[in-house]
């Protein structure tokens, strides 16, 4: 069978490689820095001269439609007319017009002919390299790609107005080729064995691997071992002017003989942030975090940010040292980020170990979209603080990669009553979920969903996190992440 593989990103600081301390090697320094420079503070606009025209290339299509007499014509037709074969013929006709508008689209992006050679992405990479003449060609090839590929994802939203067209600021990702034409790669050793980065125009960004507690140096050992794969990255400077190599790494799938048919169910919650349950376990489950530990950091987080926003509102009213007075500010901002991140990374390791200690094979959460959202789609009261402060859309793609890693397979699914249905019979009612932590299942049929009988004639019930995880395990009603 053939060896299945995941990719996983590393983040490294790299520094540009000194050759020297003379006077020519420090003016080749000063000199690879400017390339850099150049390329970091410009790519923002290749991104964005991309976008738009991808934009513009759909609009030309629209363009021909409201300049053809006979296209206005048939709506207005199809709209007055009646009889089913009449409508059938202008419906006909309207398709015909619209492939002839497609035809002299890909005419228009092929530079004017039709047997011109080449995609909308090769003409627009065209474009970008004879406006952006600085930026290399393979950074921009390698954008380009990106830029196409995530326009094509949020096409159809754009065009019915649900979101802009995607735009992008200062200081994002510079993406590189990691193999050349010849198959070398730019992750490199040097002689001492100290490794470094070949960027495009000849700069060497060597890798510092500081404390390393992620284990990044072993690795890249593995990369120049044979036993990964490194892969198309990036490098991105961060507002500190740090540099960081965002490397992308294949690594072979983890082979645990899993069961495909034990799944765990992921709920997401307000007082236990994750619960992990069993599709075919009517006891047990796991609870991963506390509220009490989130508002306790979050509140303190938050407060110290209140107070530096009060002492720093009167003195960065304009005047010099504005950005050297924001600093605190931001290194506060950076703080919550990392902490946030941390946890998220806490809490989607446990749940791959959860899995992986019951041998199931599959995970499967909730889709996020209207996640917290009444039927109005407004934001439930319950949910506003968590909603707020929390990132769970990061958390969920944490567990999906690492569970990817672990040969778990992950799925979405439509968390539509999952909180409000009894695990056990199914039975659906309103008020079934007393509180946060309690469930009661009112099918008078039902008794696991009810919990221990009390002496009083009522039931204790069950774990409401517990019922809910269990739901999303057992549920077939599979759905896109992103696509409502």
């Amino acid at each position: 069978m053939a060896t299945e593989y995941t990719c996983i990103t590393r983040k490294i600081e790299v520094h540009l490689h000194r050759h020297g301390e003379d006077e020519d090697a420090v003016q080749r320094y000063k000199n690879e820095f400017q390339i850099w420079n150049e390329i970091n503070n410009n790519l923002y606009k290749v991104a964005n001269f991309i976008s738009s025209h991808l934009f513009f290339n759909d609009a030309f299509v629209d363009r021909l439609r409201v300049q053809s007499n006979e296209y206005r014509d048939l709506l207005d037709l199809i709209s007055k007319t009646t009889d089913a074969k009449e409508i059938k013929a202008l419906e006909n006709r309207k398709k015909a017009l619209d492939a002839e508008f497609k035809r002299q689209q890909k005419i228009f992006l092929k530079g004017g002919s039709e047997d011109e050679k080449g995609s909308e992405k090769t003409a627009i990479r065209r474009i970008a390299v004879e406006t952006f003449p600085n930026i290399p060609y393979s950074i921009i090839n390698s954008l380009n790609d990106q830029i196409s590929k995530t326009y094509n994802s949020s096409r159809f939203d754009v065009s019915i107005g649900k979101r802009t067209v995607p735009n992008y600021k200062k200081g994002i990702p510079v993406p590189f080729l990691m193999a050349n034409g010849s198959g070398k790669i730019a992750l490199r050793e040097r002689e001492d064995g100290s490794p470094y980065v070949l960027f495009p125009r000849g700069l060497e960004w060597d890798l510092h691997f500081g404390k390393d507690s992620s284990n990044n140096r072993e690795i890249v050992k593995r990369v120049f071992n044979g036993e990964y794969k490194a892969c198309d990255s990036s490098l991105q400077q961060a507002k500190n002017k740090k540099i960081f190599l965002s490397l992308v790494v294949k690594i072979p799938k983890k082979n645990h003989n899993l069961n495909p048919d034990r799944i765990v169910g992921v709920d997401l919650g307000i007082n236990i942030p994750l619960y992990a349950a069993l599709n075919d376990n009517d006891y047990g489950g796991m609870g991963i975090g506390s509220r009490e530990q989130f508002l306790k950091v979050r509140m303190r987080m938050s407060a110290q940010k209140r107070e530096l926003q009060r002492n720093l509102r009167q003195s960065t009213n304009g005047g010099h040292g504005r950005a050297q007075k924001l600093q605190a500010l931001e290194r506060l901002e950076g703080k919550e980020r990392n902490w946030v991140h941390l946890q998220n990374h806490i809490f989607s390791k446990s749940i791959i170990e959860y899995a992986l200690k019951n041998n199931a094979g599959a995970i499967q959460m909730e889709r996020l979209t209207g996640f917290g959202r009444d039927k109005n789609d407004e934001v439930d009261s319950n949910f506003k603080f968590i909603l707020r402060y929390w990132s769970f859309y990061e958390l969920q793609t944490m567990i999906e990669y690492k569970a990817n890693a672990a040969g778990i397979e992950v799925r979405y699914v439509d968390p539509y009553h999952t909180s409000q249905t009894c695990s056990f019979c199914g039975h659906y009612e309103k008020g079934q979920r007393l509180n946060q932590s309690t469930f009661v299942c009112k099918n008078p049929d039902c008794e696991k969903g009810k919990g221990k009988k009390l002496s009083d004639g009522t039931y204790q019930g069950i774990n409401a996190d517990w019922n809910a995880a269990r739901n999303i395990a057992l549920s077939d009603k599979i759905v896109d992440r992103k696509k409502k």
